[in-house]
């Protein structure tokens, strides 16, 4: 049961990352030609990063990834 709750969790946070940079990117544009832009990017970068790090422990949890998920948080971002 425990490891259930750990793959709920890792895949909510991977879905939430997902969501994240989506709507980073759109922030990112938005504010091409300001300072801002600039904080958005460096922000998804470090995303990137814990994405993979994220990728890294799920892998060796043998924690598969939830599709539905990540297209759900894609779904509900800003496009």
């Amino acid at each position: 049961m425990a490891n259930e709750y750990l793959a709920t969790y890792l895949n909510d946070h991977l879905a939430g990352s997902v969501a994240a940079n989506e709507l980073l990117k759109h922030l990112e544009a938005a504010y091409a030609d300001m300072e801002i832009a600039r904080f958005f990017a460096e922000l998804r970068q470090d995303i990137a990063m814990d994405r993979r790090e994220l990728h890294g422990l799920m892998d060796r949890l043998q924690v598969a990834e939830s599709r539905p998920r990540q297209v759900s948080a894609w779904l509900i971002s800003p496009n």
